[in-house]
């Protein structure tokens, strides 16, 4: 027996291409999007939830800056408070996507 694989026989003329639909890659993401609401510990990929998430994340930095200013000056208060205002921030937003999440699957 040869190594050499059969080649591959021409296309008719008249044999229709299948062709993709712009419907596949969604109904995909909406799957994926379903499950990630169901079971969890996946990561989020619904762009509307990740832009909330880093608004919010962006406003609890920038009140953690302004706190750590007046608490403790520069640097370390303004360290110190950017670190507590990205924590909080994520934590809050990450816990109000998880309830939108739950209130979703139901």
């Amino acid at each position: 027996m040869s190594e050499i694989p059969p080649p591959i026989p021409p296309k008719l003329p008249n044999e229709p291409t299948p062709q993709k639909t712009s419907a596949e890659p969604s109904m995909a993401g909406a799957k994926y999007d379903r499950i990630a609401d169901t079971v969890g510990l996946v990561p989020n990929l619904r762009k509307k939830d990740n832009l909330y998430q880093a608004i919010c994340v962006l406003v609890f930095l920038v009140i953690g800056l302004a706190v750590g200013w007046f608490w403790a000056g520069w640097p370390n208060g303004i360290l110190l408070g950017a670190l507590a205002g990205i924590v909080l921030g994520g934590l809050l937003s990450g816990f109000v996507l998880m309830v939108l999440g739950l209130v979703r699957k139901s």
